[in-house]
């Protein structure tokens, strides 16, 4: 008699444990934790378009480089591209293109500034796209701040 309720007992803890495991696991498996503050994720089908706004220079621009068209195509909740249309006016090639651009959102407030390369030199006459991923939530205009052709960041820097 003695034995035999051992027996249940080793039984029934037994049974115990594997229903606790099978309920803790069946909690953990089917959930996901949640965003972190300020990360959530839009579940939105709809396709978002992109901004193509005119330029206006509010700042010297001494290199001939002209900006026709800044285009804002947004990839997910996080960002997107932003592409540049630029063409030289001078007579002289613009080599080490940088365009230094501020991201606004609609309130006009900074979101993220990017410096936008072009991948090699735009000789006279020259029309280029220019373009780089930037990464912000809500950007919907780009204000250009400076433009620089600066040969140096093409230059081997032993040779300088």
């Amino acid at each position: 008699m003695f034995f035999a309720r051992k027996n249940k007992y080793k039984l029934f803890s037994f049974y115990s444990f594997l229903l606790i495991v099978v309920v803790i696991l069946s909690g953990c498996l089917n959930t996901e934790p949640p965003p972190l503050p300020g990360q959530q994720i839009e579940e939105s089908t709809e396709k978002k378009e992109a901004i193509s706004q005119n330029t206006t220079n509010e700042f010297e621009n001494d290199t001939g480089i002209i900006v026709n068209d800044i285009t804002i195509k947004p990839k997910g909740t996080l960002g997107g591209d932003v592409f540049f249309q630029v063409v030289n006016d001078s007579d002289e090639e613009c080599g080490g293109l940088v365009v230094q651009v501020d991201m606004l959102s609609e309130t006009n407030d900074v979101i993220v500034t990017l410096g936008v390369q072009a991948p090699k030199a735009i000789k006279p006459g020259q029309e280029m796209e220019i373009k780089d991923l930037f990464i912000g939530k809500g950007v919907v205009k780009a204000n250009i701040t400076s433009i620089t052709c600066d040969f140096a960041r093409f230059i081997p820097e032993g040779t300088r």
